[in-house]
């Protein structure tokens, strides 16, 4: 037998999917259209801005918020499809196969459209403890919405029981995930002739000498650096994505950048691995540089950071999680997620959540049926649980 609420969830993923929020555009209609079901589902809502015009996070409570309560928390932006083969509109649900196919759909509206699915089945007198759904922005692009959508909640209600983020895992427990910061460096020498290069400063030179450094600090790392068997790989990485740089063949280039991220074990600071690059810059690089031109600079921006996550799983919130998962045996993620900030502000967080993140930023994204009544049959027994 289908899940009850199966034809519920499904309908709201369709029209989730229907939103494009990939992360460089506006959120707000699909804000509005959580607004809508929620309101009507008795939840009381609060918009959360980002202090911009197009984007915005919510906050859904059911139940007293004098009271410590449960969070449901997801993302509500997607990934580019620019570029991807898709064999269908990736902005429209497509059932086959016994899977949703969309952009999303693993990543993470089906979650989303659970939550929706369960929120409309509840009512506050049945409840436990309190219920709060939290919707964040731009996730995809560093976790940059989550620190407003957090001071918001801890500003309307008391530190939750739990927190549960419904990243993609299969419904498997995730206790621990890596965290990561991503830099961009940017190299300003001298230009000059080619056929006179002592009278420029080479910014590609000094940038590749940096790049040189990285994939060196990779390999010590992935040889001699601290470990954690789960993770797979099982140590903190390293990687430089784009490099860009010189304008001529004949001109000596003044100009050079590139951007890098460390993927760092949880409890590591990752600021400790861009102070370790940053030094190496200043202290290595930038003193040969200006001695060929004293005006060169070697300069570092912080793109995103967010911190890796270690649960504890000895409350009743982690017991309850493990308990109606798919297995009692928790994993590690290599990838990042939201709950990293949720358990830095105090609140207990783990990651469970329907879909493979194999598939997630994939054309031909998909979601199977199966694991949404896997979900909706969690979350079902999750939120009626009494968790002090």
């Amino acid at each position: 037998m289908p899940h009850p609420r199966l034809d519920r969830a499904l309908f709201h993923l369709e029209r989730l999917i229907a939103f494009d929020t990939v992360s460089s555009r506006s959120n707000l209609a699909l804000i509005a259209y959580l607004e809508e079901v929620l309101a009507a589902a008795g939840f009381a809502c609060s918009r959360v801005p980002d202090g911009q015009e197009d984007k915005a996070g919510l906050l859904a409570f059911l139940g007293p918020r004098e009271r410590p309560g449960l969070v449901l928390s997801g993302h509500t932006d997607v990934v580019p499809v620019a570029g991807q083969n898709w064999s269908s509109d990736p902005f429209r649900a497509v059932v086959r196969e016994g899977a949703v196919h969309g952009r999303g759909t693993a990543d993470m509206k089906g979650f989303l459209a659970c939550m929706l699915a369960i929120a409309e089945g509840v009512t506050a007198r049945e409840l436990p403890q309190p219920l709060l759904l939290a919707f964040s922005w731009d996730e995809e692009v560093g976790c940059r919405g989550v620190p407003r959508l957090l001071e918001a909640l801890l500003a309307h209600a008391p530190r939750p029981l739990g927190c549960l983020v419904g990243e993609p895992t299969g419904m498997r427990v995730g206790d621990a995930h890596k965290g990561k910061i991503g830099l961009r460096c940017t190299v300003t020498g001298r230009d000059a002739h080619s056929g006179l290069p002592q009278l420029g400063a080479n910014a590609i030179f000094a940038a590749a000498e940096l790049v040189a450094w990285l994939a060196r600090e990779a390999e010590r790392l992935a040889v001699r650096g601290p470990r954690e068997e789960g993770f797979d790989p099982p140590y903190t990485t390293v990687n430089v994505g784009t490099i860009a740089g010189g304008s001529e063949l004949n001109i000596v280039p003044a100009r050079c950048s590139f951007v890098c991220e460390f993927r760092t074990l949880p409890g590591e600071d990752p600021e400790t691995h861009a102070a370790r690059l940053e030094e190496q810059a200043r202290d290595g690089v930038l003193p040969r540089l200006r001695a060929r031109a004293p005006e060169a600079a070697i300069t570092f921006e912080r793109l995103l950071a967010y911190p890796g996550l270690r649960a504890d799983l000895d409350g009743g919130f982690a017991r309850a999680c493990l308990e109606l998962a798919v297995a009692d045996t928790p994993i590690k993620l290599s990838f990042g997620t939201e709950a990293g900030h949720f358990a830095r502000a105090g609140i207990p967080a783990l990651v469970c959540g329907p879909g493979d993140i194999a598939v997630a930023h994939k054309p031909d994204e998909h979601l199977s049926l199966e694991q949404l009544e896997l979900c909706l049959d969690f979350l079902e027994r999750l939120v009626r649980r009494d968790l002090r």
